[in-house]
């Protein structure tokens, strides 16, 4: 029944803010979710297949397993053949510097696990409430990686695909822009 369906976007109704933030990550992880897996003019675009709070570390106990907020791969238009990966972390306050080095260790992560060394396959993005100079200036510094890009005859690239994402609740909707 229609009276029982609950969006994205209710949660974040519920979860916000005076100050147009939202209380709870989990509110904009959903309202995200919901966001990407359809067409939409977001600085992330739309993804084929969207997944929250997935496994990102060997295995250990699972208190203490590394989860990736949101992760999602888009096919190459026409084939079911995936051409890039998401990885995708979310902060409900100002991110602080801590967020960028856990967001390399999971596209490292995609990288070897999924991406099979091709880092040019995988999109990052940070969303957070706001942004510091020092957050961007590390996200400059440390948001690198090498590797090749072809085999014969040997090519290495660079990649540096981390995105900075801030988030605003205006409207009864989550409005996002890239900073930095």
């Amino acid at each position: 029944l229609a009276r029982y369906r609950l969006s994205a976007y209710d949660l974040l109704l519920n979860a916000a803010n005076n100050d147009n933030t939202i209380k709870h990550e989990m509110a904009i992880e959903a309202a995200l979710c919901d966001l990407l897996s359809k067409e939409n003019e977001s600085p992330i675009g739309k993804w084929d297949y969207i997944s929250h709070q997935v496994v990102a570390s060997p295995f250990k106990p699972i208190d203490y397993m590394d989860k990736m907020d949101v992760f999602g791969y888009r096919y190459i238009p026409g084939y079911s053949t995936i051409s890039k990966y998401l990885v995708l972390e979310i902060k409900k306050d100002a991110a602080q510097e801590d967020v960028i080095s856990q967001t390399m260790k999971y596209v490292d992560w995609v990288n070897a696990e999924y991406a099979h060394g091709d880092y040019s396959m995988i999109e990052a993005f940070i969303v957070a409430s706001e942004f510091s100079e020092s957050v961007i200036e590390l996200r400059n510094e440390i948001c690198q990686r090498l590797y090749l890009s072809r085999l014969r005859p040997a090519v290495t690239d660079t990649w540096a695909d981390v995105k900075l994402i801030q988030y605003e609740y205006r409207d009864n909707q989550l409005v996002l822009y890239e900073v930095g």
